[in-house]
């Protein structure tokens, strides 16, 4: 296995004790870390290529993380390898579960 050059993403070892800014778990990284080291990595995973007409287009599943935060993570009851994006949706309308979109007001 490959060693890890850090910092990555947003992570970097330390003793201090921080909050992830994407899954809001506390976690121990250098005082400037803003991401644990999951979380870190999972982000440095994006592809980012050019398209055939000059843009950009990002390549990540969201998903997987988004259904974790909903169970006990992947041990629990909902494993994110376990679930499409319909079948999820499915469960959170069965669960009582809304998607808002949070709208700034100025």
């Amino acid at each position: 296995m490959e060693e890890i050059k850090y910092p990555v993403g947003g992570f970097a070892p330390g003793y201090y004790m921080c909050k992830c800014v994407n899954c809001q778990q506390e976690f121990k990284g250098d005082k400037r870390a803003t991401q644990c080291e999951p979380c870190a990595i999972e982000m440095v995973k994006v592809k980012i290529r050019e398209t055939e007409n000059g843009g950009i287009e990002i390549d990540q599943d969201y998903l997987p993380g988004f259904i974790d935060q909903f169970g006990d993570g992947t041990l629990g009851e909902l494993n994110p390898e376990d679930w499409d994006a319909l079948e999820f949706l499915k469960w959170l309308e069965l669960n009582n579960y809304k998607i808002v979109k949070k709208i700034k007001f100025f």
